[in-house]
């Protein structure tokens, strides 16, 4: 029975989606042509990544209501797939991933987060296996599919009516209720510190490139330590010292952290309150 094994290297489907979540983390960047004319060279109109691509998309977005009508259209998509130029396609994805190693670190890319990264692998597998080559893996890739693709009850209840009567509205109306909740985010986190602000923003605009954050981040706690250190020296009460330096000693190490959360972003959010708090009893 054959070994099967996944290629992220080799998946056209998640190198898409890095480059797409990417690109999502440069919005706040001035230059992201690079990521652009990458996603415009390769995956433009009549490309075989082009066509592969659509494949995958065809499996990922489609639902079903039974398993017997999506195993029945995953079989079709695969059949669809051993029509693709083959040699064209692997000389495509060759190609690919030497001009994003060329202007990315890759393994930093592939690092970013990708929330469909199960579905996409057990997609790779199916289409480059036969199932004779491991029934019994193959059909574990299916299953996996399965579970993205059927529908759930839930998913089958009719929509929200706020959300439908909303969906409904004039463009103008909808985009007034838009600014509207945007000036409530605005004036909620008006509290904030240009600290707080910044990490925020990092948080929200690289949530989908972990190794980015993670990196900003690792950056921002050894500040948090030194600004505590700095403080506990002019601290007199002996048991308030001590919790500073505790503190200290508790914040948390990115090295050890396996996937940034919000909890993360809110523990070194109330750090900075502290330090802002010390600040203004040191002046």
């Amino acid at each position: 029975m054959k070994k099967l094994k996944h290629s992220k290297y080799k998946n056209t489907g998640i190198l898409f989606e890095m480059l797409v979540r990417k690109l999502t983390s440069e919005t706040m960047s001035s230059d992201k042509t690079v990521t652009v004319d990458i996603i415009k060279k390769y995956f433009g109109k009549n490309t075989e990544l082009a066509k592969e691509l659509n494949l995958y998309n065809s499996i990922i977005k489609e639902q079903h209501k039974s398993e017997a009508r999506a195993l029945e259209y995953i079989r079709t998509i695969r059949e669809a797939y051993t029509r693709l130029n083959q040699s064209t396609l692997k000389r495509q994805r060759y190609n690919l991933v030497k001009e994003i190693s060329e202007n990315f670190v890759f393994e930093r890319v592939s690092k970013i987060h990708i929330n469909n990264y199960k579905a996409l692998a057990s997609i790779y597998m199916l289409f480059e296996y036969k199932d004779s080559d491991n029934p019994k893996r193959l059909m574990e890739c299916k299953n996996a599919v399965l579970e993205h693709t059927l529908l759930t009850e839930k998913a089958m209840l009719p929509k929200d009516e706020l959300l439908e009567t909303f969906s409904k509205q004039e463009k103008d109306t909808r985009l007034l209720a838009y600014k509207l909740m945007i000036d409530k985010f605005n004036n909620k986190y008006s509290v904030l510190s240009e600290s707080q602000k910044q990490l925020l923003n990092k948080y929200i605009t690289n949530v989908n490139d972990t190794e980015a954050l993670r990196e900003y981040i690792s950056n921002v706690i050894p500040t948090l330590k030194t600004r505590l250190a700095e403080h506990s020296k002019h601290i007199t009460d002996n048991v308030t010292r001590i919790k500073v330096e505790r503190l200290s000693e508790m914040l948390c190490n990115v090295e050890t952290m396996k996937k940034l959360k919000e909890s993360h972003i809110v523990s070194l959010m109330r750090y900075m309150d502290l330090i802002d708090e010390l600040n203004r009893i040191h002046k």
